[in-house]
């Protein structure tokens, strides 16, 4: 089935349109792997099917364990006996290899868990307080080699580095520490008082480059994640009566100041004003980089993308409230639909490429120009994959995985999903 090159966009039976009320009735299975076999044969001359994919590597879990995949690991996070116990469970992709297990104690749910070399970075938010905490384990050793009351925001493994937030006493102040991997050490700290805004430039490798803030005097200041060192700080004309927001997007920092409108700064050329223009972004979710563009969203009212050289409107549009830049394409569905469509853009125009049909978007694919994606049937546990040609606008159907329940990630070389019996599997995308 892996070989089988289709558009998919037109098969009724995941429904007739976005206006339809009702998907139209499914075709059974057998029939439709049928169908694929002889087009595969006739697209190969008659050279002859391929066995279609292998069935998955099942992962044994229990309803109320979560899983979280990052990169090529995937880590099962089970709850114990004894109240706030969990065990953490760690599989090298795309083999699903066990490499390891970790018993440790939290107040809290799990959030997010992190791999750096031999570490395992554990974030918990306590379920009381709603307050963060970081958890370093080695493998080896019983006891977490530190621990910290943090959230994590960056990892770099080459610098032996963690960027992390632990949020202040009184509501609002907050610091940014610098730490390090294996002892826990706080090498640099920056302070953010209750009316100042901080970001961080956009993820680069899995680390931000720069560390953005707005102090309540309108100061604005660059500085280096790696050392915490100002780069360069700039005095921002404040405007009586106006909130202002901070939005980073790489090396510009955009800042809004509602009707006054808002104002580009370069971090590279010292934060010098690179722009200004009378639009007010403080309405839309983000602004943030989208590929070489900007893309700002006005929750399910539509897109506007922004040109960061001149912050002036490249193109907007009420069709679609999302984007994910995938090479050099754009992909988005409509809102507001029964049954999703996915949709090709250009993103420098904004311009219709393709519809795509009934799929959604799941990151790129496995060579450039290329994006996973996936597709359900309604009232089935079954869940199509493919490859999206983003140049041909075509679909490389991959299989179908069968007794699926949700929380989908594609990465590795493979499809994780939860199934129906709380199992996890692991399909080989091939």
């Amino acid at each position: 089935m892996s070989g089988v090159l289709i558009d998919l966009g037109e098969v009724a039976r995941f429904g007739s349109g976005p206006a339809a009320d009702a998907p139209a009735p499914p075709v059974p299975y057998r029939l439709l792997l049928a169908i694929l076999s002889v087009a595969l044969v006739v697209s190969l001359g008659g050279a002859g099917v391929r066995s279609e994919p292998a069935p998955p590597t099942v992962i044994s879990a229990r309803l109320g364990d979560a899983i979280r995949v990052v990169g090529d690991r995937l880590f099962v996070i089970g709850r114990g006996a004894a109240e706030g116990k969990r065990t953490i469970r760690t599989y090298a992709l795309p083999d699903a290899t066990l490499l390891s297990e970790h018993t440790v104690m939290v107040t809290g749910d799990v959030l997010s868990v992190d791999a750096a070399g031999d570490l395992l970075l554990v974030t918990v938010q306590d379920e009381r307080t709603v307050t963060f905490g970081t958890i370093a384990l080695r493998p080896g050793l019983d006891q977490p080699l530190w621990q910290r009351p943090v959230q994590l925001q960056g990892l770099s493994v080459a610098d032996g580095l963690a960027l992390v937030r632990e949020e202040g006493a009184p509501f609002g102040d907050a610091d940014w520490h610098g730490v390090d991997l294996r002892t826990g050490t706080v090498r640099w700290t920056v302070h953010q008082g209750d009316r100042d805004d901080i970001g961080v430039s956009s993820y680069t490798g899995g680390y931000p480059k720069w560390l953005y803030t707005l102090t309540g005097n309108g100061q604005l200041v660059a500085r280096d994640t790696r050392t915490g060192r100002t780069v360069a700080s700039v005095h921002v004309p404040q405007r009586q009566g106006a909130s202002t927001s901070l939005w980073p997007a790489g090396d510009l920092v955009m800042i809004g100041a509602g009707g006054s409108g808002t104002t580009g700064y370069d971090v590279t050329a010292g934060l010098e004003p690179r722009w200004h223009t009378g639009m007010n972004l403080s309405w839309y979710r983000g602004p943030a980089q989208c590929g070489e563009l900007i893309c700002a969203f006005l929750p399910q009212r539509g897109i506007l993308v922004i040109d960061p050289t001149t912050g002036r409107e490249r193109w907007s549009s009420d069709r679609w409230d999302y984007a994910e830049r995938v090479g050099d394409r754009l992909l988005t569905g409509m809102p507001g639909t029964a049954y999703p469509r996915l949709y090709v853009l250009d993103p420098a125009t904004g311009d219709v490429l393709g519809d795509v049909g009934l799929w959604q978007s799941s990151g790129p694919g496995p060579e450039p120009g290329t994006a996973y994606v996936r597709r359900t049937v309604s009232g089935e546990d079954r869940l199509w994959y493919g490859v999206l040609l983003l140049d041909r606008l075509r679909i490389r159907v991959l299989g179908a995985a069968e007794r699926v329940a949700g929380d989908c990630h594609f990465t590795a070389g493979v499809l994780v999903c939860r199934r129906i019996d709380a199992s996890v599997g692991v399909w080989r995308l091939r």
